[in-house]
């Protein structure tokens, strides 16, 4: 009988409170290596106060953390264990004053089993600006340098907090794949982001973080799942007012001349929507996006 694989990562029951007011209440979750864990959640969920308690940060008031097997406590990291991580974080700043070729350097040094200059300047994408000053960067190029320093010691697991924040479209699906490139090759991450389309995209798990707790946890599509309904999209004259009382009518949104209803009975929402509006047109009905499996998620939790 072949043994399971040790958790690169296992929290559990980790609480933090700031002057009477919980951050964290309880949050438990384990990773495995190779694998991409999204923490998504609202402004205040906690997600920044997980992640520097697993880094260790800040002290939680109670619970564990373990990384690779190892039981850490209080905000001591071995040297040995932070030579296996690497960071980006969203408030993360590079010396303005330090070339982006010294900023490489820099933080090349920082590690025995690191990546060269040229390979640092390669995966960010910045040869050609290798002279330039980090604060002359535009936001797309720094955070680009920025993931680019976090993979400076080749780590086991990196932790990824908004990596495409400013980046337009281009930057942000190239950067995807590197990120699937560093899954392939067995690097575990850990991805905060408020892309939705990117959790979907990257993630093989996903951890829904509010208030301080975990209130659903796996992939994409056992989310979605879990919200029953479907997403009804077409073209018609009925007002927002005839289209919320359809049967099953669970979200109404408008786009310029389309309208989209997310039904928890989705053959009846269509049957009363064609009897009521004949000249519907354009009609198309899918699986719940991951948005809405969001949405509904963080506000069934705020409604119990």
């Amino acid at each position: 009988m072949q043994s399971q694989p040790q958790a690169v990562l296992q929290i559990s029951n980790l609480h933090k409170s700031y002057r009477n007011q919980a951050a964290l209440q309880g949050a438990t979750l384990q990773m495995a290596a190779g694998e991409v864990l999204a923490i998504l959640g609202p402004n205040g969920a906690g997600k920044t106060t997980l992640i520097s308690a697993i880094l260790g940060l800040i002290a939680t008031d109670s619970g564990e953390i373990n990384l690779f097997g190892q039981l850490q406590r209080g905000t001591k990291r071995s040297t040995a264990l932070r030579q296996r991580l690497g960071v980006m974080m969203q408030i993360g700043a590079a010396s303005a004053n330090l070339t982006v070729r010294e900023q490489c350097d820099l933080f090349s040094s920082y590690y025995r089993n690191r990546r060269t200059v040229a390979e640092l300047l390669d995966i960010a994408g910045l040869g050609s600006q290798a002279n330039s000053r980090f604060s002359s960067l535009s936001g797309g190029q720094k955070q680009r340098l920025l993931f680019a320093l976090a993979l400076a010691g080749k780590p086991d697991l990196l932790f990824l907090d908004e990596p495409t924040l400013g980046m337009d479209v281009q930057a942000r699906r190239a950067l995807w794949q590197q990120i699937r490139q560093l899954k392939a090759s067995g690097v575990s991450i850990v991805l905060t982001t408020h892309y939705l389309e990117e959790a979907e995209q990257l993630a093989d798990r996903i951890a829904v973080l509010q208030q301080g707790r975990i209130i659903a946890l796996g992939s994409p599509a056992e989310l979605t799942a879990q919200i029953s309904g479907k997403r009804i999209c077409c073209t018609t004259a009925l007002t927002d007012q005839q289209l919320r009382a359809l049967p099953a009518v669970l979200q109404l949104e408008r786009r310029q001349q389309q309208v989209c209803l997310v039904s928890q009975a989705a053959e009846q929402t269509v049957l009363a929507l064609l009897q009521a509006d004949a000249s519907v047109s354009a009609l198309e009905v899918k699986a719940v996006a991951l948005e809405q499996a969001f949405l509904q998620l963080t506000a069934k939790k705020e409604a119990a």
